[in-house]
C-alpha cells in the first residue's frame, strides 16, 4: 500500500511533520525488514540455490505472496534459509536500521525468531551477541534504540517454544527484553504456550503475542487470559466479540495494529475503510500503528499513517495520538517515553 507521490499540498505538508515527528514501532520482524538486495546478496555469496529462483527477478516474484501461508513459506524457507553463518545476521541488523531512518524512528522493539536457525545449526549465544553487538551499531550510525523480543514460534509446537525460552534465560542480553508468540495462528493455539509464558513471567521478561490475526476473538482471550500478554499483535478479530472489545479498553491493552498486513491476510477485512482500526479508536482502546513486515509489504511506517491520512480514516491531530499511543506502549521507563513524546510535542 504505497503512498503515490501525487500528493496536494495539504498532504506534503502532513508528510513533512510525519517526518519531522519522532516515532517508535513495536511490532516489526528483524527478518521482515531484510531487502531483496540484501538476501540475493546472501544466496549468491552462500553458493545457495532455489529450484524457483535463478536471478533477482525470480527472488522478486518469490516476495509477492497472496496469503498468509505462503508468506510463513518465504519467511522461514526462502529469507531465513538464506544465512549460512550466525555472522549474515549483520546483513539484517543493516537494514533494520536503515529502515528504521527512514521513517524517523527513534525506538523499536523488534522481534527476532531463532527456531529455524538454531535447526540450522546456528548458535543461539553467539546469534545473540550479534544482535546485541547490532543495538550498539544502529545507535552509533542513526542514533536509534533497538530492543529485542525473541519469537519462540507458536509454528513448531511446545518443546521447540521451551527450547527457544531457555536459550534465552541461558544467554542473557541487556538488549533482548521478553519473548512474543508468532507464526502460524492456526496451528499454534496461544493455550498450548501457557507453561512457556509462564516460566518466562517468572524470570521477569515481558511477554507478548500475536492473536486474533487469522483466528476468531478466542486466540485474544487465551493470549490474555493464558499467557498473560501485555501486548497483542493484531487483535483485529477482536471486533467480533464486545465483551473482549470492553476488556481491551478497560485494561488499556495496546493493540499493535499493522494495516497493510492485515488487508494482505484478507481475513477480517479487505480494504482500509473495513479494517477495525477505526472503531477500536473510536471505543478508546489502546491502538498502535506498524508495518510487521515492511520489506515483505512495500510499505513503511510514514507512509502507514499517511495511507491513513489520505483515505480519511484519522485526522492529522488523530494520527499524532497514535504516535503518543505507540510510545507510551513500549517497554520504555516511563521517563524515557515521556522524553520522546516531549520531544514530539515540540515539533508539532
Amino acid at each position: 500500500m504505497e503512498v503515490k507521490e501525487t500528493l496536494t499540498k495539504e498532504q506534503k505538508d502532513f508528510k513533512t511533520l510525519l517526518l519531522r515527528l519522532p516515532k517508535t514501532e513495536i511490532h516489526l520482524h528483524l527478518e521482515g525488514t531484510a531487502s531483496v538486495e540484501t538476501i540475493w546478496s546472501l544466496m549468491k555469496k552462500n553458493n545457495l540455490n532455489h529450484t524457483d529462483i535463478s536471478n533477482k527477478e525470480d527472488l522478486k516474484k518469490k516476495f509477492q505472496i497472496t496469503n498468509l501461508e505462503e508468506f510463513i513459506d518465504l519467511f522461514i524457507n526462502v529469507i531465513q534459509s538464506s544465512f549460512s553463518t550466525e555472522n549474515d545476521i549483520e546483513y539484517l541488523i543493516n537494514d533494520a536500521g536503515e529502515y528504521l531512518k527512514k521513517s524517523n524512528t527513534v525506538y523499536s522493539e523488534i522481534f527476532f525468531a531463532p527456531s529455524k536457525f538454531v535447526s540450522m545449526g546456528f548458535d543461539f549465544g553467539k546469534m545473540i551477541k550479534i544482535l546485541e553487538k547490532g543495538t550498539s551499531t544502529i545507535m552509533d550510525r542513526h542514533g536509534i534504540e533497538v530492543k529485542y523480543i525473541i519469537d519462540v514460534s507458536r509454528s513448531f509446537g511446545f518443546d521447540n517454544a521451551m527450547r527457544n525460552l531457555d536459550l534465552v534465560i541461558a544467554n542473557p542480553s541487556k538488549s533482548v527484553i521478553g519473548i512474543g508468540l508468532g507464526g502460524s495462528e492456526t496451528k499454534g493455539p496461544a493455550r498450548d504456550f501457557q507453561k512457556v509464558f509462564e516460566k518466562a513471567i517468572s524470570h521477569g521478561f515481558h511477554v507478548v503475542a500475536h492473536a486474533g490475526e487469522d483466528v476468531g476473538p478466542e486466540s485474544v482471550w487465551d493470549a490474555l487470559n493464558l499467557l498473560k500478554a501485555e501486548r497483542i499483535g493484531h487483535g483485529i478479530s477482536s471486533i467480533n466479540d464486545e465483551k473482549l472489545m470492553k476488556h481491551l479498553e478497560e485494561k488499556q491493552i495496546p493493540l499493535e495494529i499493522c494495516p497493510t498486513s492485515n488487508l494482505f491476510t484478507r481475513k477480517y477485512a479487505k480494504t482500509l475503510e473495513e479494517h477495525p482500526v477505526r472503531k477500536f479508536f473510536d471505543r478508546n482502546m489502546n491502538v498502535t500503528i506498524n508495518t510487521d513486515d515492511p520489506t515483505l509489504f512495500s510499505v513503511n511506517l510514514i507512509e502507514e499513517y499517511m495511507t491513513l491520512y489520505n483515505k480519511k480514516i484519522f485526522t492529522g491531530s488523530e494520527i499524532v495520538k497514535l504516535i503518543k499511543n505507540n510510545i507510551y506502549a513500549t517497554f520504555l521507563p516511563d521517563a524515557k517515553k515521556d522524553k520522546i513524546w516531549k520531544e514530539c510535542e515540540s515539533r508539532l
